[in-house]
């Protein structure tokens, strides 16, 4: 059975979808079979960042109202062991149990599987995925996003194991004027352990137009050292101005 990862946060906006593609990249150049599932309802994007949105028929509401699973499975132009089924164009359609039965069909089929959820905490959702998912836990590094991020840990202290915290949309000057001293404070403030800080980096907001993250870019380094740890290397983290 692969690992399962679900990427959270409390407040849209903090970069979530990149930062799916980004760990699903990741691990596809070290030659895990990875699948992204898009859970962001009405507002999908990673369909965007991968570069298939013209191709797609079929999505995962399709997929949960019975229709072959192949069909809403679709390769990415980022790498060939990166896959994608793209959340429903309408709200409101995901169901738990539905969701659950995918899960545990397509896991064996697959190393990684990430989930990218909507904003806010999705109870009933979070519910349906196994006990040996990994909690990803999103917010930039300014006082509103840690607060939200605060509050959401507070309202899912259930989940187990406690989520990761990632740090992204990192600008060395931005931070250092922006009410926090270190990296601690926020690790703190947030009451999460932090597993890694994503740059402020262009050639990650090009995704969208591009698809594509160059290895050597910035953002895709973070990245590689997310997915490092992930697999319990022993990588530091780098000293924020050399974020």
């Amino acid at each position: 059975m692969g690992k399962i990862f679900a990427v959270l946060s409390g407040k849209g906006g903090t970069g979530k979808s990149t930062v799916s593609v980004g760990i699903g990249l990741g691990y596809a150049k070290r030659g895990k079979k990875v699948l992204l599932i898009d859970l962001d309802e009405g507002l999908r994007c990673l369909d965007l960042m991968v570069g298939i949105s013209a191709e797609l028929v079929f999505d995962l509401a399709d997929l949960l109202a019975g229709h072959p699973i192949v069909d809403g499975i679709y390769p990415t132009e980022l790498s060939e062991n990166l896959f994608l089924i793209p959340a429903p164009q309408q709200d409101g359609i995901l169901q738990s149990e539905s969701l659950s039965d995918l899960i545990q069909t397509l896991s064996p089929q697959y190393d990684i599987i990430i989930l990218d959820f909507s904003a806010g905490i999705h109870r009933r959702l979070l519910s349906a995925l196994p006990p040996n998912t990994q909690w990803l836990a999103v917010c930039n590094a300014d006082p509103v996003s840690v607060r939200d991020i605060t509050v959401f840990t507070d309202s899912a202290d259930t989940l187990r194991p406690k989520p990761l915290l990632i740090l992204n949309r990192f600008s060395y000057w931005n931070f250092r004027d922006g009410g926090f001293q270190t990296l601690d404070e926020i690790v703190d403030t947030g009451g999460l352990r932090l597993i890694g800080v994503i740059p402020l980096d262009f050639q990650l907001a090009q995704l969208p137009v591009r698809h594509r993250l160059p290895p050597k870019s910035r953002g895709f380094l973070a990245f590689d050292r997310i997915v490092g740890r992930l697999e319990k290397e022993n990588i530091p983290l780098p000293k924020p101005q050399r974020i």
